[in-house]
């Protein structure tokens, strides 16, 4: 029996919440029915951390503009060896999708799978004029190539219902599958952490987007309150020095733990008394949900798209306006004064974990496979 070739299209892979949706994805699909093929631009951090039987293509080319061709031949290859039932290509985030339609032109019998991993927010930030005009691309583009796509995803409600209004298409909602049990267990790992700290965690990419400054802001005015409060960061990305060079500026340098790549996080979580995400805008959140498995309060941006949704609009964790670290810090001291409010609400969000659930995640994926 002839399987589905299942074509990946992810240009960067990393440690972070698009590469952990992709992995759980994987290892839930049946290999007697999936062929899958993994492209990328560089050295897929997935390589080493799949035990699944895939094939990895590294595409050398310095940006994923020019990478249409090479993308292309690679396809074209595949669809004319005859070998498999359907061919699907599965692309990741706008600029890989944008790629996809270009490289897919004139093989009709291709199907084309788009995911939507980011609000459309993310292309009203830009902090030079080539970046702000590239967005500007980005988004015309989008509207143009989506209508190309046999299937449009995006990964909360509001992402979805925004970007169908924007480009007049069908959008289906998809959660990413952030609810992996298997994160309990990596989260007994024994790790040193003083007890009579009260800990505070942030993890996410050290980037302008997750707005860091926020982060800090908040932690140093709530620190003035609060005694014996500590901050863990855990990311990696170009923001990490500047992020150091704000905490010395606030003077809280003392006061914070940074690890960079760290590819457990998890025990830190568990550890930690208050999970904080201060991003200017979302696609989901992985980590509000997995905070939420492991039981620990969260306060979250109430960025376009994820966090209300995962949080329940406040009634699973509390929501602050986008970059106001003051309603950040005070919520922070409202926290520590009544730990039992926000654990309250982590074991509301916690009965509606299900909605996150990989291995339902994956049998959605089948069906669409199957059917497509």
């Amino acid at each position: 029996m002839k399987k589905i070739k299942l074509i990946i299209f992810h240009p960067y892979s990393h440690v972070g919440g698009a590469d952990n949706s992709l992995k759980r994805l994987i290892e839930q699909l049946d290999t007697r029915l999936f062929s899958i093929t993994f492209i990328s631009l560089n050295e897929s951090f997935l390589k080493k951390n799949l035990k699944k039987k895939v094939e990895f293509i590294k595409i050398k080319s310095s940006r994923t503009l020019f990478s249409i061709n090479k993308f292309r031949k690679i396809v074209k290859k595949i669809y004319l060896s005859k070998n498999f039932k359907k061919i699907i290509v599965f692309s990741n985030q706008n600029f890989a999708n944008i790629i996809s339609s270009f490289s897919l032109i004139n093989l009709k019998s291709v199907k084309k799978i788009f995911i939507d991993r980011n609000h459309l927010d993310e292309l009203n930030h830009g902090h030079t004029i080539g970046e702000k005009l590239k967005k500007i691309i980005i988004k015309k583009l989008i509207k143009t190539t989506y209508q190309n796509a046999d299937l449009v995803i995006g990964i909360s409600k509001k992402l979805s219902s925004d970007l169908s209004n924007y480009c007049n298409i069908k959008v289906k909602t998809i959660y990413s599958p952030a609810y992996d049990k298997s994160i309990i267990k990596k989260a007994k790992k024994k790790i040193k952490l003083k007890k009579k700290y009260k800990y505070i965690i942030n993890v996410s990419r050290f980037t302008k987007r997750k707005d860091h400054y926020t982060t800090l802001m908040g932690f140093k005015l709530a620190s003035e309150k609060i005694k014996n409060l500590k901050l863990i960061l855990i990311g990696y990305g170009p923001e990490y020095n500047n992020i150091l060079k704000l905490s010395k500026k606030l003077n809280i340098s003392k006061k914070i733990i940074v690890f960079k790549k760290l590819n457990n996080p998890y025990p830190y979580i568990k550890k930690s008394d208050l999970l904080i995400l201060s991003s200017k805008y979302e696609g989901m959140g992985n980590v509000l949900v997995e905070a939420t498995t492991l039981g620990i309060p969260i306060i979250s941006s109430n960025c376009n798209s994820g966090p209300s949704e995962i949080l329940l609009n406040g009634k699973g964790g509390d929501l602050f306006k986008v970059s106001d670290y003051n309603e950040l810090s005070k919520k922070v001291i409202k926290h520590f004064k009544n730990v039992k409010l926000l654990k309250k609400k982590i074991k509301f969000a916690q009965k509606q974990l299900v909605r996150f659930d990989k291995k339902n995640h994956a049998k959605i994926y089948s069906k669409i496979f199957e059917k497509i």
